[in-house]
């Protein structure tokens, strides 16, 4: 039951991030602009890049990025499913929630929409993202710790981790800071 419990919390995630996606798609009414305070909600942009891919358009090279999004999701599941304390099914499930919600908006959309900014105060440039991606942010490093029993795969997981969060903020940063 705790497993069923853990999987329709990381699911609800993801399609909380979906109907967040479809609402900021439709919106009709014009977002003010951006404050620059450290985070505000503005203009969604629509990202079709992935981990280390960029672009303003759909490309095949998002295949790779977007097979992957959908066997994680089935691996989460199935993990959460297994024998887990609830620590780990609670970190496995935020991740679920992240990495579901970008495959959910990919397969919608064919992109990610991103309406959350965030900027360094003060400064005139901004840059977006959305709740997937700060729930990935926040739990891949922490689930490859303490979900991956055998120890070099745990090493494996957690390098992984902190290279999409490395290749991620180094994004951001160099957008805040050369446009």
């Amino acid at each position: 039951m705790q497993s069923l419990l853990f999987n329709l919390f990381g699911w609800s995630l993801a399609l909380i991030n979906l109907y967040l996606s479809f609402y900021f798609r439709t919106l009709d009414v014009a977002l003010p602009p951006p404050t620059f305070n450290w985070f505000f909600i503005a203009e969604p942009i629509f990202n079709w890049g992935g981990f280390f891919v960029d672009g303003s358009s759909p490309t095949i090279h998002r295949l790779p990025t977007v097979l992957f999004l959908i066997w994680l999701s089935i691996v989460l599941t199935r993990y959460i499913f297994g024998k887990n304390n609830k620590l780990a099914s609670f970190f496995a499930a935020l991740l679920l929630g992240g990495v579901g919600g970008l495959t959910l908006d990919i397969l919608a959309y064919g992109s990610v929409c991103d309406w959350l900014g965030f900027a360094i105060p003060g400064s005139i440039r901004y840059s977006m993202l959305n709740i997937s991606d700060l729930m990935i942010l926040f739990s891949a490093p922490v689930a490859a710790i303490i979900c991956i029993e055998r120890w070099w795969l745990r090493g494996l997981a957690f390098l992984f981790a902190l290279v999409v969060i490395g290749a991620n903020s180094y994004y951001h940063v160099n957008f805040l800071l050369f446009g």
